[in-house]
């Protein structure tokens, strides 16, 4: 069973980082968006990392116009 959020553990081997304040520059830059607890952990719904590995939306069709 997977869970909503990455553990702590999940989001230390993601960042390469220890530090919470560490982690959630990495985070920053990664462009993952996270929540940050009152003692500073970041929380990552796992939801975040998925949306980095989904393809990019194909484009709409567009018209032919030189049929017209």
């Amino acid at each position: 069973m997977t869970t909503t959020f990455l553990d702590d553990a999940d989001v230390e081997r993601l960042t390469k980082r220890t530090r919470l304040a560490a982690q959630r520059r990495a985070l920053d830059r990664m462009g993952v968006r996270y929540l940050t607890r009152p003692d500073g952990r970041p929380i990552v719904p796992r939801v975040a990392i998925e949306r980095l590995y989904e393809p990019a939306p194909a484009a709409p069709p567009q018209p032919n116009w030189s049929a017209l």
